[in-house]
């Protein structure tokens, strides 16, 4: 048989190996990502409205604004039913020691009206979603945050302001915000936000990257970096 058409065949063969593979991986994909839905249970508790979340020693927890407040636990099904620990007190919810390496198999989502005005992170991390128009701080002590907007709506936030110190990472999306102020202390910042106003100060080696706003105002030490794009 001539070389060609041993080379032809054989591309024959890798391209039915090929498409094979990927039949069989779409067909166990699907059948996996159906069956992940109803190995888990979900337990959700009403609370009332806070202004306040505070969160400690706790990982693997989401935050939605809706237009009731609860927190909902998934987990797996054939598991003991978790133990999440938190309070209100007044109007401040408390979330804390939920770990993630202990919590393999859980998530929590918190779910707030737009009553909550302030997020306090102390050893924790945790991803905000969506949150409404009005004002809104965060300060991270030794945390992190991802922070985005649902992409189908046209959410933005006049107000947003940001204090991290220890060692905190904060991150966020492409959506919108008028004004962002920002303090950091030996921490990080990649702010993918579209603002008009920018300000804030920067010290003990910390960094910052973001888009370049209509307006901003960006104070540093020496040992602090600021890197702005026009994009």
């Amino acid at each position: 048989m001539k070389t060609s058409k041993i080379i032809f065949i054989s591309l024959l063969g890798t391209i039915a190996f090929l498409i094979l593979a990927t039949l069989t991986d779409i067909r166990i994909r699907g059948r996996r990502n159906s069956d992940i839905k109803n190995d888990f249970k979900v337990n959700r508790q009403l609370m009332p409205s806070f202004k306040v979340l505070c969160v400690n020693n706790s990982r693997n927890i989401t935050f939605i604004q809706k237009d009731s407040s609860f927190i909902e636990v998934t987990y797996l099904k054939d598991s003991i039913t978790p133990k999440l620990n938190f309070k209100i007190k007044e109007d401040t919810l408390m979330v804390s020691d939920f770990e993630k390496l202990i919590h393999r198999n859980v998530s929590v989502t918190i779910h707030a009206t737009d009553s909550l005005k302030r997020i306090l992170l102390k050893n924790s991390d945790i991803r905000i979603e969506h949150v409404g128009s009005g004002k809104l701080s965060l300060n991270l002590d030794h945390s992190s945050v991802w922070m985005d907007q649902d992409k189908g709506g046209n959410y933005f936030l006049p107000i947003l302001d940001v204090v991290a110190k220890n060692h905190s990472d904060f991150h966020t999306g492409d959506f919108k915000v008028d004004s962002l102020g920002i303090v950091l202390f030996n921490s990080k910042a990649d702010l993918r936000i579209i603002s008009k106003k920018i300000s804030g100060t920067l010290s003990d080696s910390s960094k910052i990257y973001a888009r370049q706003p209509e307006e901003i105002s960006l104070k540093k030490d020496k040992t602090s970096k600021i890197n702005v794009d026009d994009y």
